[in-house]
């Protein structure tokens, strides 16, 4: 539970930053950014830990964690770089 209070945090801000990129027609950063940093360096610590030693539970959530506080980090950077501000998103009329 302690590594889940943590995360929380980190989570609930990522997913608040990648739903105002999605939003404004900005898709592709938060997939690059959820692909980074919920398959990559979770499970790129999990390797370097299992290869220094026991790959035990605490190890792996704390590579989790890494992992959301990474996709936060991401996801606040690249919505402050302000590049969603010149999205065009054009939608065909219903038919």
């Amino acid at each position: 539970m302690a590594y889940l209070s943590v995360s929380g945090f980190f989570i609930t801000v990522a997913l608040s930053y990648t739903g105002g990129l999605q939003g404004t027609g900005d898709t592709r950063s938060p997939l690059y950014i959820s692909l980074v940093s919920q398959l990559l360096i979770p499970l790129g610590l999990c390797t370097v830990f299992s290869l220094t030693g026991t790959l035990e539970p605490g190890e792996i959530w704390t590579a989790i964690v890494i992992g959301h506080l990474t996709r936060a980090t991401l996801s606040v950077f690249r919505f402050r770089q302000g590049k969603w501000r010149g999205i065009k998103v054009e939608l065909e009329p219903a038919r």
